[in-house]
């Protein structure tokens, strides 16, 4: 794999899949605007070489931009990145810590701190500001000091003041809560750009307690190097671009938002930690990684795809063991809408994997389950499987107020939302009457 983000991206480059942007950018909107286009016409990865007002820094943006992009990453052919991450998120390899590395070329700590000098983007018309959106957030339980790698958005308040929209349902807003039972702030550094296997890692689904740098050490098949912070008694890897440590103020919080998000709304002012930054340290001549989230298809859905579509592809396989394939969908966000195609051999096996699916808490809202001779990736499969072998008043499962976390704002209250289930698959009696219309020999026609 790749030592850091800047081999990458000499890799990158070779295979035609970065662009060197030489004209003149603004941090606001311009950034964002680029990583928009690249992301709808399947284009590379953008290195911003001109920022206004940032002499001497780099920007990088759509590094995800594009399926291709994230296989590219993790080093495999796009068609095999379930099975990548099925195969390689429990083959796990611990960290190595290091005594040097080039995150601490620069320092700025105490006083020298001043979040301003970073090129930190605005990204669409309504933000409330400039956010931090890709870098990694390192985080220890504070009773178990296991470390947890994520990412959260993270507004800059002003020169040495983050917030950090971390909800108490995932790991590291549990563990902020933890820290203020104990009247204390949690020590948090926020790694940006570092190699891919890094950021992929973090948003694999595991348990609470896994430490995320061993599921990056199996994606990237060695261990990730290590170097102590600073101010705060937190490791992170020594060859990032960047890395802003600090500790949340305890009880404090601030409005965050409105902010466009993954639904491709904006999400409504929230009440977020706030991090107070107690130092920077960087590398000479830093690049600073930016992603865009948004309507689909953004950075932020392709990096939660194939890690979604793991945790619900294991949950499937415990109560129908043939699936054939699942397909989380781009207009369901890669997080709401589902489709899973099955080998049914039981009456109601397509219920109970919808009911199962409900019940995960990940923010499924919609499952459809078809035959495994329908592509779930073919809409007009489904759709067919849909119109023959589905009927409403029997097959549909509505399930109301399911606990999730979600930023749909289509939901009644916070966290929670309704499911639907579609069972399109064909009943177990007379199947032959819902088998697919096939004429023989049309592989041997040779004149078309």
């Amino acid at each position: 794999m790749f030592d850091d983000l800047r081999s990458y991206l000499s890799y990158l480059e070779g295979q035609g899949q970065l662009r060197r942007v030489k004209e003149e950018v603004e941090v606001k909107f311009d950034i964002a605007a680029g990583i928009r286009k690249t992301s709808d016409v399947e284009g590379p990865a953008l290195l911003f070489e001109n920022v206004k007002g940032f002499p001497g820094w780099r920007v990088l943006g759509g590094l995800f931009a594009t399926r291709k992009l994230v296989a590219l990453g993790l080093g495999v052919p796009q068609d095999q990145m379930l099975e990548r991450y099925l195969t390689l998120e429990d083959k796990r390899i611990p960290p190595e810590t290091v005594s040097s590395g080039p995150v601490k070329e620069i320092k700025w700590i105490g006083a020298e701190v001043d979040l301003s000098k970073l090129p930190i983007v605005t990204h669409a018309s309504k933000d409330c500001g400039p956010y931090v959106t890709i870098g990694v957030q390192v985080g220890k339980d504070p009773e178990t000091h296991i470390r947890n790698l994520s990412i959260h958005r993270m507004l800059v308040l002003g020169k040495d003041k983050l917030s950090l929209w971390a909800p108490a349902d995932h790991h590291l807003g549990r563990m902020i809560l933890k820290a203020e039972e104990k009247n204390r702030g949690l020590e948090v550094a926020t790694a940006i750009g570092v190699e891919p296997a890094l950021v992929i890692g973090s948003q694999a689904k595991v348990p609470y307690g896994i430490d995320e740098y061993h599921v990056a050490g199996g994606l990237r098949g060695a261990a990730v190097k290590l170097i102590r912070c600073e101010t705060i008694d937190v490791e992170v890897p020594a060859f990032a671009e960047i890395v802003i440590e600090g500790v949340t103020i305890p009880g404090e919080r601030v409005a965050d938002g409105p902010y466009g998000e993954y639904p491709g709304c904006y999400s409504e002012a929230k009440q977020a930690p706030v991090l107070k930054v107690t130092a920077i340290t960087m590398r000479k001549n830093p690049i600073y990684q930016t992603a865009l989230t948004g309507m689909p298809v953004t950075e932020n859905h392709t990096l939660i795809e194939y890690g979604n579509a793991a945790v619900v592809y294991r949950e499937v396989k415990k109560i129908v063991p043939e699936v054939r394939a699942v397909n989380m969908t781009p207009g369901g966000t890669f997080r709401h809408h589902v489709v899973v195609s099955i080998k049914k051999r039981a009456e109601n096996e397509g219920r109970n994997v919808i009911l199962a699916l409900l019940a995960m808490g990940i923010g499924l809202k919609q499952v459809i389950v078809v035959d495994h001779d329908i592509d779930p990736f073919d809409p007009m499969q489904v759709d067919w499987a849909m119109a023959t072998r589905f009927q409403a008043d029997k097959d549909a499962i509505i399930v109301p107020r399911i606990a999730c976390s979600t930023l749909d704002p289509s939901c009644p209250e916070n966290r929670v939302t309704a499911g639907l289930g579609i069972d399109a698959t064909a009943p177990m009696k007379e199947r032959w009457r819902f088998e697919k219309v096939e004429i023989p020999g049309v592989d041997k026609v040779k004149y078309l």
